[in-house]
């Protein structure tokens, strides 16, 4: 829509791994001697999906010495399209905030650290989804989102996206609820009632009582109830977006803010990534936050009215003009970094020096490949 395509000026594509690495390194995120290799890039033949996975999970061996993750994860960015840029940076904190998490597991067996059961879905999406929540907020936007000639993107247009899109926010939660209430149902239909009629009457009937009518997407088109080996997975990210409103919640009531706060880091390592799958995920979010996991916090933020979040955003908005990123110069997230376009390695920090460095040649990379006749 139209604030997309205001606000893709200020989120120009090559900077985003530069600004994900200066977020995280605010708030003291680290990834304990970590190789990550990054493919973002969309590519012709390339597989239509971003995720990470982890060749080497981290684990403290027999011995008592470290051993580090070793992390791949990939997107599909087309640096020439509108809105690009935004979607890599949310992509890059996501799928980097699932590193961060397993790269920080620290457990006597690598099965503490992989993503499969007992590992679960709420528990690995908290991680991501808190992470990637921090570019939606003013207080990130006033630091980090600037144009190729360094002004930050003006409030007006941060106002827009929240006067446009804050009123129908409750219509995401619908969504994300329908395939669970579609799936239970599902389950519990009797044998013999299980027909393919029966089966799309009753998404149908699912659809308009959560969603008030027919959806945008039909249910039976979410590809996580067609597998087996995803059924239930939307159960999950319900789960872990409740955590993350949780999570944002307390962090904010004791410090008054999260971007580049670096006492966000410290204390996601310890309750959350440390125990990794050793500990229940109930039991994490209630052992950070003091408050067992509720749709409280969720709640709370779709009631505000919209002048509040308004004056609310600006005042962070303004501070974080004021302040600019809490990092400058070089950055360090205590890993090797890879950059790659499939078989071409566009940089690495082993041979750069830092990661500056090669989030410059990363940089230089893509405004080469999108034309740019400055370089």
């Amino acid at each position: 829509g139209s604030v997309t395509i205001k606000l893709d000026p200020f989120f120009p594509f090559e900077k985003a791994v530069e600004r994900w690495a200066r977020s995280f390194a605010a708030m003291h995120v680290g990834y304990r001697g970590a190789t990550m290799t990054l493919d973002l890039l969309d590519r012709r033949g390339k597989y239509s999906n971003g995720f990470c996975h982890w060749p080497q999970p981290a684990w403290v061996r027999r011995d008592g010495s470290w051993q580090p993750s070793v992390a791949n994860f990939t997107s599909l960015a087309d640096p020439a399209a509108v809105g690009s840029g935004l979607t890599a940076l949310k992509t890059l904190m996501h799928e980097a905030g699932h590193a961060a998490h397993f790269a920080n597991v620290s457990q006597p067996s690598p099965l503490f650290s992989q993503e499969r059961a007992p590992t679960s879905v709420a528990y690995a999406e908290n991680q991501s989804m808190f992470l990637d929540s921090l570019v939606q907020d003013a207080a990130w936007c006033g630091r980090y989102a600037r144009d190729r000639q360094g002004q930050v993107v003006p409030w007006d247009i941060l106002e827009e996206r929240i006067v446009s899109g804050k009123p129908y926010q409750v219509f995401e939660l619908c969504r994300l609820v329908a395939p669970c209430y579609f799936e239970r149902a599902l389950y519990e239909l009797p044998e013999d009632e299980v027909t393919v009629e029966r089966i799309q009457s009753l998404a149908e009937e699912v659809e308009r009582r959560i969603q008030g009518g027919a959806s945008p997407r039909p249910l039976l088109a979410v590809p996580h109830i067609l597998a087996d080996e995803s059924s239930c997975y939307y159960h999950g990210y319900v789960l872990a977006e409740m955590s993350v409103f949780q999570t944002r919640a307390y962090f904010l009531e004791k410090h008054g803010h999260i971007v580049d706060n670096p006492a966000i880091g410290p204390a996601l390592t310890e309750k959350y990534w440390v125990p990794g799958n050793s500990a229940m995920f109930l039991d994490l979010v209630e052992g950070l936050t003091g408050k067992p996991l509720s749709g409280e916090a969720w709640v709370s933020h779709l009631k505000e009215p919209v002048k509040e979040t308004l004056k609310r955003e600006r005042s962070d908005y303004d501070e974080a003009v004021k302040n600019g990123p809490a990092v400058s110069g070089d950055i360090d997230l205590d890993m090797r970094v890879r950059i790659v376009d499939g078989d071409e390695v566009i940089t690495d920090s082993q041979q750069t020096g830092s990661f500056a460095a090669s989030a410059e040649a990363f940089e230089r990379y893509v405004r080469r490949r999108i034309g740019d006749s400055s370089l």
